[in-house]
């Protein structure tokens, strides 16, 4: 028993592109608004492309990765901050975290992507 839920969670690490599209559609149908549903999918499931990122840099090149992740997260955190105080001299920290999230999603999104294309060519090459 408990090794299906393990590799139900490894299926959803490995996969969350399946998960986001599963939770837009659920999303859609409750709320009955397709940007909302988007936006509600994608908050959802950017922790899985952290996730997903980090067991795919793992398998390809070895390591651990979690402490660049953070640091990338931190320093993309320092520098919105940054530019919110610039711009309008007050800091909204709720607004920081939420562009934060929105744009690692896209980081985390396009990496998932990237990785998963190198590992198919390096398995299909070697």
């Amino acid at each position: 028993m408990l090794d299906i839920v393990f590799m139900i969670i490894a299926f959803i690490i490995t996969i969350p592109i399946i998960v986001t599209i599963l939770l837009y559609f659920l999303f859609k149908y409750l709320y009955q608004n397709p940007i909302k549903a988007f936006h509600r999918a994608i908050n959802w499931t950017t922790i899985l492309y952290i996730a997903a990122v980090n067991v795919i840099l793992t398998e390809l090149f070895g390591g651990f990765y979690i402490g660049y992740c953070i640091g990338v997260l931190l320093c993309m955190l320092t520098i919105l901050i940054i530019i919110q105080w610039k711009k309008d001299t007050e800091i909204d920290y709720r607004k920081a975290f939420k562009f934060l999230w929105r744009l690692s999603f896209l980081l985390f999104f396009v990496l998932y992507l990237v990785l998963v294309l190198y590992g198919v060519i390096r398995n299909i090459l070697i």
